[in-house]
């Protein structure tokens, strides 16, 4: 191809030649890219889906990939209930608490908030069946999980709306993951012949004298490459978790990592922007806790600590004090390492210690959900069985084991500004313990209310036998070994981006619609505000989006070349 006049992020059709044309462009391969692209070849339209790493499946392909989806078939197929009044109010409640009101007409939300919100209530169930239908999902329901608010009074469908996808090739009912759900989306997309492109980094959108989007121009190891798109484009290429700077100056506290694909690094903020995108939740982000030397070392493969099991667990400041409740949903436990102290201008609990006993090691170990505990040690061993346990530290007494913590602190000082322990920090950790010794031993967490929600409970993974007060508290051991790890902030992903309509079109500042572009999951801003509705409250919106969008983009016009690109490609 040859370009003419090459700016930053837009890029006039009349200085492109393009390599290839199709009706619609997506960008991304995770569920919201596939469930886009197949819509779209549904519908009729040819489509080339562009990836930016030289592996599908994004995020997606990481994550525990449940979906979670109101009204669903299984919940009616059961004759089970899920008033949209009420889903309604439970959504709103969460995203606007200090706005929330059932009796306005928005409930507290924005109308935009409002309009999409509803929008995803009424097509996330058909979405999913169809999809279904037509192979690119394979959903296994999952009731025994609830939601993270399952006990308010406007959730009157605590369990049911989570859905787990099949274990690809697995028996009837057999839960897999987001592997298993990506191979089911590329056997899909390769059935109807979606043409999928990776190693493909779009840099540019291709607009016209209308500034109608027609294309896009990506980069790639043979060259760049320019794709006409006859309908639209389609942005489905997550948030911006790997772009320190855009973090840093968007959220509202400190990140030290996250577990998104390595290629999420909001490529497709500054395009929309420079197409006059209206940006929204820019603040917002899917939290969770993250081991410390996870976030550094930054792998590919780093997982956050989702549901941290362990009765005889503690989360600790800097201080040695509780400061949380340890069994909180992960979006809940992030604010509070954001906690600002003025006096000393810090972030006491920048980095919070998690600290167990052997009993806790015994009987709570894994790696599941990022679990920070560890596989078990095996019988007559001295070490942990398999996986990368480094970050673990283990000592025989607690003193032995501040030692350890401090010199892991130190070793990370660069990273997080010299944060260290307090000099008194031994003698409170003993005064913590005691304290909360004496909660479990009444089964009441006095303090944080540990243990007393259907989702904590779940988190839990199981009570130890013998424990029938509450299964998340029981004493910690007089006697070591002692086990702690560093735990940070970080995302699952950001939520913030272009402000879409229901159609999942692109708006601009003025609110109208931009000609040929669409946006869908965490590249997209999110109708959900701060808030983590449930598991699965991440895909679920994504997926219902990303069908939304194809179906809507097939429907477009077919945009003809300008005169001037007709002239310069008899001209070249």
């Amino acid at each position: 191809m040859s370009i003419l006049r090459f700016s930053t992020e837009l890029i006039h059709e009349s200085d492109v030649r393009f390599d290839n044309e199709t009706d619609i462009v997506v960008v991304g391969s995770g569920a919201g890219a596939f469930s886009a692209a197949i819509s779209a070849s549904k519908h009729g339209a040819s489509v080339i889906l562009l990836e930016k790493a030289l592996q599908i499946g994004g995020t997606t392909k990481k994550a525990a990939a449940a979906y979670w989806v109101p009204n669903n078939h299984f919940m009616r197929g059961d004759g089970r209930e899920d008033p949209k009044a009420d889903a309604l109010k439970y959504m709103a409640r969460l995203t606007r608490p200090n706005s929330y009101d059932p009796e306005k007409p928005h409930l507290g939300l924005t109308e935009w908030e409002y309009l999409m919100t509803e929008t995803f209530y009424d097509n996330a169930g058909p979405a999913i069946e169809q999809l279904t239908e037509w192979g690119a999902l394979e959903p296994v329901r999952w009731d025994v999980q609830p939601d993270y608010y399952s006990q308010m009074p406007e959730n009157k469908a605590p369990y049911g709306r989570i859905i787990y996808p099949h274990l690809f090739g697995g028996g009837i009912d057999e839960v897999g993951d987001g592997s298993d759900m990506i191979k089911v989306f590329a056997r899909a997309a390769e059935q109807q012949r979606v043409d999928l492109r990776t190693g493909h980094r779009v840099s540019q959108a291709v607009v016209n004298d209308q500034q109608q989007v027609v294309g896009v121009v990506a980069q790639t190891d043979a060259g760049t490459v320019a794709i006409r798109a006859n309908k639209a484009v389609i942005f489905a290429s997550g948030g911006f978790t790997h772009n320190v700077e855009l973090r840093t100056n968007s959220l509202p506290g400190p990140i030290f990592g996250g577990c998104a694909a390595k290629s999420n690094t909001g490529d497709f903020i500054p395009i929309a922007q420079a197409l006059g995108a209206d940006l929204v939740n820019m603040n917002g982000s899917w939290l969770a806790p993250m081991v410390l030397d996870r976030a550094i070392a930054n792998r590919p493969d780093a997982t956050c600590s989702f549901s941290i099991p362990g009765d005889s667990m503690i989360f600790v400041n800097r201080f040695g004090r509780r400061v949380v409740n340890e069994k909180a949903p992960y979006q809940d436990i992030v604010p509070t390492f954001w906690a600002w102290e003025s006096q000393k201008a810090e972030y006491p609990n920048l980095v919070l210690i998690m600290l167990w006993d052997e009993a806790t090691r015994q009987f709570h170990a894994g790696d599941k959900y990022g679990n920070p505990i560890g596989r078990a040690k095996s019988s007559g061993g001295t070490g942990p069985d398999g996986g990368d346990t480094s970050h673990i530290l283990e000592a025989v007494t607690l003193a032995e084991l501040e030692l350890k913590i401090r010199e892991r602190l130190h070793s990370f000082a660069p990273h997080t500004g010299g944060f260290d322990l307090d000099e008194k920090f031994l003698v409170n950790l003993r005064s913590t313990i005691e304290r909360f010794n004496g909660f479990a031993e009444k089964g009441a967490d006095e303090d944080f209310r540990r243990g007393e929600t259907p989702i904590e409970l779940y988190f839990n993974m199981g009570a130890r036998p013998g424990n029938d007060k509450n299964a998340t508290l029981w004493p910690i051991s007089a006697e070591g070994p002692y086990y702690a790890t560093l735990l940070a902030p970080a995302t699952l992903d950001t939520k913030g981006g272009p402000r879409t309509d229901v159609t999942a079109q692109v708006l601009n500042r003025s609110g109208v619609p931009i000609d040929g572009l669409y946006a869908v999951g965490n590249c997209a801003g999110a109708m959900s505000g701060g808030s983590y509705w449930a598991g699965g409250a991440t895909l679920g919106p994504i997926i219902t989006m990303g069908y939304i969008a194809g179906l809507n983009a097939s429907q477009q016009k077919v945009r003809p070349a300008s005169l001037a690109e007709k002239v310069a490609d008899v001209t070249a």
